[in-house]
């Protein structure tokens, strides 16, 4: 329980500093800040932050080489069986809201590539952090990404709504990879300073 709390208040106080950022990019990209894109963008961004916190990535506060393997998949699946779950759900963000935002991600091969990407980096990541990367991670969340695309689509058919919500190209081009870096960005270098702070003034 304390744990699930502990994940919603990192969401909210990444927030708290990254909705400004977005919003602002959002504004210099010539978009509505009032729409539904915007809102299925802070959506994202907060989410992303959420596995962030959860996988324990390395910050300028702890950045240490550890290296930690787990190459045999399935090993822990009847030991573990929340554990899988709790992957799958926690990736099922990504391939529900990368429909939505961008053209781009109109097909499920191009969805589970960037879903292959995000866990491949959260992984190798991780090398320099005290958790094991784990072969595991990337099937369960593969798996999580294309049930949420699945899901998103269903829904689309079932609402007629065309997916994205928009379809401008200056999107298309660059606006993920700089909603992306500000959010490692952040994570890195502010979140667990902010984090702290946030948690102490709260308490």
């Amino acid at each position: 329980m304390w744990r699930f709390i502990g994940i919603g208040m990192d969401c909210l106080s990444s927030m708290l500093l990254l909705a400004p950022v977005m919003l602002l990019l959002v504004k210099i990209q010539g978009r509505k800040i009032r729409s539904l894109h915007t809102c299925a963008l802070l959506l994202y961004i907060c989410a992303m932050a959420g596995i962030y916190s959860v996988t324990g990535m390395p910050t300028l506060y702890y950045f240490r080489f550890e290296l930690s393997l787990n190459l045999i998949p399935i090993v822990d699946l009847f030991s573990s069986p929340l554990q899988y779950l709790l992957n799958i759900l926690m990736f099922l963000p990504v391939g529900f809201f990368l429909p939505i935002l961008w053209e781009r991600y109109g097909s499920l091969k191009k969805v589970l590539g960037f879903g292959c990407f995000l866990t491949l980096f959260i992984e190798i990541a991780q090398v320099f952090t005290f958790r094991t990367t784990d072969i595991d991670d990337l099937l369960t969340n593969l798996l999580g990404t294309c049930l949420g695309y699945l899901l998103i689509r269903q829904l689309g058919r079932l609402c007629h709504v065309t997916l994205p919500l928009t379809k401008e190209e200056e999107e298309e081009r660059g606006g993920q990879c700089f909603y992306l870096l500000a959010l490692m960005l952040q994570q890195f270098l502010l979140q667990p300073y902010w984090s702290a702070f946030f948690w102490d003034t709260l308490l």
